[in-house]
């Protein structure tokens, strides 16, 4: 018998996922939730209507690991506890002690799938609460540790009442399980009922579970991850999603499991995939965590447009404010200039006009002193022209400025460049390998790479556009005029540029 190949963590993974999706159709972000949930300690709410193998996705899971114990429960509003947590000891009883059974049960479980969670009643809610969050079961009057790995929850409808929030705030991850799609209907018919029965050398212990945990500690978050998170809690806040800060660093925990068994040392922002999936608190949230999330993928630490535009136009406005610091020129007896009607200049402040309409056609005085625009009059003879004083403008010219002042501008606004021209290179090489990264990573659903290709690709336009600007603003710094020094000595005509930038 040939040796069987040795997988590192990662492969072992992909394979195991591989596994419990065969014969499952569009299952995929499911099984990937569910087993992700299950390394990092987390629960998982399925909601959807019967019959779209919610509980066979929960087996599935249970056969994962080796030797896990699974149990599985439908609730009802008159479950008792006994139903989840063993029946009491007649023999216990007998000698005045308060004890349950608990082999075959919830306590005794590794995997458990508990479908109609939400009909669990007061009598089941407490000690369900801290065996799921705390991983201890009370039993008479001691507490001991149980071996829960995780719970897979199913629900046709969420929580009525605040006696279930607590309930419900207990399962990390949340999805909906819709019946297969139209496209997909022919090939459920035709399904042969593939299990999922993954080789013994590919199934996961309980140290790995514990090896991944606290290696998954060390991993570090990336700044566009931060800055994701930021942008997501500004959202929630807008939207009016609780979110506390107890899940905020589960969530956080979850982020850094799915990066380490994707074998990197830091969170990208493709990891925060699921994070939608950790937020919403109602159903109709969903679609709109998930749009902000494809919208916002291209976030980076570097990368923050909003900021970046406010700077730019900050140093527009300075540009514009030195240009327009101007004095009125003088001939060579110091005697004011000013604009004639031809555009030449003279140091006369007004002139005479001919007066004209509001249509702008010339006018006349006639015979009788009346204002009119026939410049004959009927006699043949030539009517008087009407004439008005006109102010001439004054001939400005924009102040001269020392080398050091251009000069601390253009440093200024040249350090700003190269930050947008490395958030640019980095945007640029996000987009070149992030298809291939998302066919590479673990867990990300590969669906979301028409979204991500948009949003890189307008990440990208928009830092080259704000590059020309900056461009075009060193450019007008740097054509300023320069007292006693060649207007032209720094490149291009101040007159151009003036024009230019008005535009």
């Amino acid at each position: 018998m040939a040796p069987v190949k040795s997988l590192d963590r990662k492969d072992k993974i992909a394979q195991l996922l591989k596994e419990m999706q065969n014969g499952l159709l569009e299952r995929e972000s499911h099984a990937k939730l569910i087993l992700l949930a299950a390394l990092a300690g987390e629960h998982v709410l399925l909601l959807g209507p019967p019959g779209t193998a919610k509980s066979e996705l929960a087996k599935r899971l249970k056969n994962v690991f080796v030797e896990a114990g699974y149990f599985e429960r439908l609730l009802t509003r008159f479950s008792v506890p006994e139903e989840l947590f063993g029946p009491l000891s007649i023999q216990a009883l007998e000698q005045d002690r308060y004890q349950r059974l608990t082999s075959g049960y919830l306590p005794e479980a590794s995997i458990a799938f508990i479908d109609e969670i939400f009909k669990a009643n007061s009598a089941i809610l407490n000690s369900l609460l801290t065996l799921l969050n705390e991983r201890q079961f009370d039993n008479g009057n001691r507490r001991s540790d149980v071996p829960l790995i995780s719970v897979i929850a199913a629900s046709n409808e969420l929580p009525e009442g605040e006696e279930l929030d607590a309930l419900y705030d207990r399962f990390m991850l949340r999805s909906f399980v819709q019946p297969v799609s139209d496209e997909a209907f022919r090939q459920l018919l035709r399904l042969e009922g593939d299990v999922c029965d993954p080789a013994l050398e590919l199934r996961l212990r309980i140290e790995d579970l514990e090896e991944v945990r606290a290696l998954a500690e060390k991993v570090r978050l990336s700044p566009e991850v931060l800055k994701l998170c930021e942008a997501f809690r500004g959202y929630l806040a807008e939207q009016q999603i609780y979110v506390s800060d107890r899940r905020w660093r589960k969530i956080i925990n979850l982020l850094k499991v799915s990066a380490f068994t994707n074998k990197e040392n830091e969170v990208s922002i493709f990891d925060a995939w699921l994070m939608p999936h950790c937020l919403w608190q109602k159903p109709e949230q969903l679609d709109g965590l998930l749009g902000f999330y494809k919208e916002n993928i291209a976030i980076d630490g570097d990368y923050q447009p909003r900021r970046q535009t406010e700077v730019i136009l900050a140093w527009e406005n300075k540009l514009a404010s030195d240009w327009e610091n101007k004095f009125q020129s003088s001939d060579e007896h110091g005697k004011p200039l000013f604009y004639n009607q031809k555009g030449g200049t003279t140091t006369s402040n007004s002139r005479k006009d001919q007066k004209k309409d509001a249509k702008g056609r010339p006018l006349y005085l006639d015979s009788s002193g009346n204002e009119t625009t026939t410049k004959q009059n009927s006699y043949g003879r030539d009517n008087e022209a009407l004439y008005e004083a006109v102010a001439n403008a004054p001939v400005m010219q924009t102040v001269a400025y020392s080398f050091a002042h251009i000069n601390s501008r253009v440093k200024q606004i040249e350090g700003f460049k190269k930050a947008l021209h490395a958030s640019l290179l980095k945007l640029q090489q996000q987009n070149r390998s992030a298809e291939q990264t998302l066919i590479e990573h673990l867990w990300v659903d590969e669906s979301i790479w028409p979204e991500l290709s948009q949003s890189l690709s307008n990440a990208i336009e928009q830092t080259e556009k704000l590059l020309a600007r900056a461009e075009k603003v060193t450019k007008g710094f740097r054509s300023l005029p320069l007292e006693d020094s060649d207007e032209g000595a720094l490149g291009v005509e101040a007159s151009a540029l003036e024009g230019e930038l008005s535009d």
